[in-house]
């Protein structure tokens, strides 16, 4: 079985809130507590459904019913068109049209005390606050984190001002521009199921599993070998077209980039590395900025 600590972490990382996420580990670890870890993330999806469900059944009477429960997704849309100049101008989105509410680190936390805290209904949790979500949640101690993504995307600081005033985000909301995976090296049949189930594929990568493989497994078409730990060994091999090979799953979808499902959305994020033998926080233009002050280093 998976750590429930794990899967908690994994689920909010996807959009789900906390709360939502730790009775559904709870409960699937409780449920199915000698699951294999396919196995696992089955239930653990299906718990997720029933509790969306009951959650929806508990609302107010006269709701429209509108609101889209975690467990469900869009239709796929190319990654790469989600992001086309003309897609992002017809939305007044792009780089170029939308600058930034803030210059320097002061005047974003003064941007940031001052967002509103009100959620439209129908609410989706858009793809980039599912990707920083625990540095959304990470207090003073993550905030040049976050004030160096939100400068990198002024598209994403205006659109997150107005998600926090109650409109929906212009944004992807299915997970879509998430993923590390690249499909075109996968099975066909398995490409297409991963399509259109994208938070199952995100949920491979987020336990560190090959995804072509913990399919595999779950249609019985490879088996673990006797005596492995079946977590490890999805979490240490990988699928080729001519045999399953080691490769440390963790670190490749550690260093990977977003390429969303399409495979075209490498710079849809544009993301800071730290360097710790600077103490610097390296922006994805080559920039060392400080990492208490947030100003470029000379």
């Amino acid at each position: 079985m998976l750590d429930i600590s794990q899967a908690t972490n994994m689920l909010t990382s996807l959009g789900v809130s906390s709360t939502m996420a730790a009775k559904a580990a709870e409960r699937t670890a409780q449920n199915h507590a000698g699951a294999d870890p396919v196995t696992f993330l089955k239930e653990l999806q299906t718990t997720l459904e029933q509790l969306s469900a009951e959650a929806a059944q508990g609302t107010a009477a006269g709701t429209t019913g509108a609101t889209t429960t975690a467990a469900q997704t869009k239709p796929y849309q190319s990654t790469a068109a989600l992001y086309s100049s003309k897609a992002a101008a017809e939305t007044g989105t792009t780089q170029a049209a939308v600058k930034a509410p803030f210059s320097n680190l002061e005047e974003f936390r003064e941007w940031e005390s001052d967002l509103g805290d009100t959620f439209a209904e129908d609410y989706e949790v858009p793809d980039y606050v599912r990707m920083i979500s625990m540095s959304l949640s990470g207090g003073d101690q993550e905030v040049v984190g976050r004030y160096m993504f939100f400068k990198n995307h002024p598209e994403f600081a205006a659109d997150y001002e107005a998600i926090r005033s109650g409109k929906l985000s212009k944004f992807p909301t299915d997970g879509s521009t998430l993923v590390k995976s690249d499909l075109t090296e996968m099975p066909s049949e398995t490409a297409s199921f991963y399509k259109k189930n994208t938070a199952r594929l995100l949920a491979a990568e987020g336990f560190n599993m090959d995804p072509t493989l913990a399919k595999m497994r779950t249609d019985g078409v490879v088996e673990v070998p006797d005596g492995v730990n079946p977590s490890e060994w999805l979490m240490n091999n990988r699928w080729t077209p001519d045999e399953i090979v080691a490769q440390n799953n963790r670190v490749v979808f550690a260093r990977a980039p977003y390429i969303g499902l399409d495979g075209k959305g490498a710079d849809t994020y544009r993301l800071t590395t730290y360097d710790s033998a600077t103490n610097s926080i390296i922006n994805f233009d080559g920039i060392a900025y400080d990492p208490v002050t947030g100003e470029a280093k000379a």
